[in-house]
């Protein structure tokens, strides 16, 4: 039997768990910091959501890894525009490192600078790495879609 379903559930629930926990912070915790201009709230947020959160992207990156060799074995045809879902699992990786330096910035610079005062630099942050997130899923949808629809690459293209 082969593991792609399991990988593929796996994955949906890590994603499921970081986009929606930066999805929380960024319409829920982030907007009544800022009006209470209180760091307090996203610290006392990080503090619960970082160790699932960095649990689920783990995840995330394991089955996504997995699941891209075997559509792509070997990673042939990565960013290759004449395979469309080349384009998008290198897509994914690209989302990948743009969350990996996202995070470290965060982790190094700004969560142990973070005061009252500097809250609205995080803010911007917090807003790229949710939309990081929310593309991470747009990305993920279209391959399981087998393409982007209306560019030849996927059902009714």
């Amino acid at each position: 039997m082969s593991p792609f379903p399991l990988l593929v559930i796996v994955h949906a629930l890590a994603a499921t768990v970081w986009t929606g926990g930066h999805l929380v912070l960024d319409l829920g915790v982030l907007p009544r910091a800022l009006r209470e201009q209180s760091a307090e709230p996203i610290r006392d947020f990080e503090a619960v959501f970082e160790p699932l959160g960095l649990t689920a992207l783990a995840l995330q990156v394991i089955t996504g890894l997995w699941m891209g060799s075997i559509l792509l074995p070997g990673f042939h045809g990565l960013f290759d525009p004449a395979n469309p879902i080349g384009v998008l699992l290198g897509t994914k990786l690209l989302l990948l490192v743009a969350t990996a330096a996202l995070a470290l910035h965060a982790r190094l610079r700004l969560i142990p600078n973070l005061t009252d005062a500097n809250l609205s630099g995080l803010a911007w942050h917090i807003r790229g790495i949710t939309a990081v997130a929310i593309a991470f899923v747009v990305v993920g949808a279209l391959i399981r879609l087998g393409g982007v629809p209306g560019l030849g690459t996927g059902p009714g293209g």
